[in-house]
């Protein structure tokens, strides 16, 4: 049954994946970087770690083309509301209100940036939102980034990931 509904909020979110929680992901030792470029994946490196960009391009609509070969840190990471619904401490009809209320702040944040000219889709979030608003505080994107930052934080991210 959890698995189910873990699955439905998965798939409903992708937020993990589509550039909102995750600038970029960092590969492990034990993936290998040969299979996932193969796969046509780009990774980059800093210093000598391996990483790819966010949001990732194996994501469809929410939904992972990789999913068998997906790196380690995919296959682990857990968002803090599946954690809490595998604890019984909230229904998956609450978790759907919380990926609904992160998306319609995404949703705007992406209207304020295609009001500022900035369409770059293949980038993630927060480095499309700190190009445009540059040293910039009073602003209505800054405004909604604190407030999803502050939302993802609390609701998604996971303490020990």
């Amino acid at each position: 049954m959890f698995q189910e509904a873990a699955s439905r909020l998965c798939t409903a979110c992708g937020m993990c994946c589509n550039g909102v929680l995750f600038e970029i992901v960092r590969l492990q030792p034990q993936d290998s970087v040969k299979e996932l470029e193969k796969l046509g994946m780009q990774i980059n490196r800093r210093k000598t770690q391996p990483y790819f960009k966010q949001p990732c391009r194996f994501l469809n609509d929410c939904t992972c083309t990789i999913y068998e070969q997906r790196p380690t840190r995919c296959r682990r990471f857990e968002c803090l509301q599946l954690k809490l619904l595998a604890d019984g401490e909230i229904t998956e009809e609450q978790a759907a209100a919380k990926i609904k209320e992160a998306k319609a702040l995404v949703q705007r944040i992406h209207e304020l940036l295609a009001e500022a000219a900035d369409h770059a889709v293949d980038e993630a979030l927060e480095e499309r939102a700190r190009r445009v608003l540059g040293d910039q505080t009073d602003t209505p994107l800054h405004d909604e980034l604190k407030t999803l930052k502050k939302l993802l934080n609390r609701d998604f991210r996971a303490l020990t990931d």
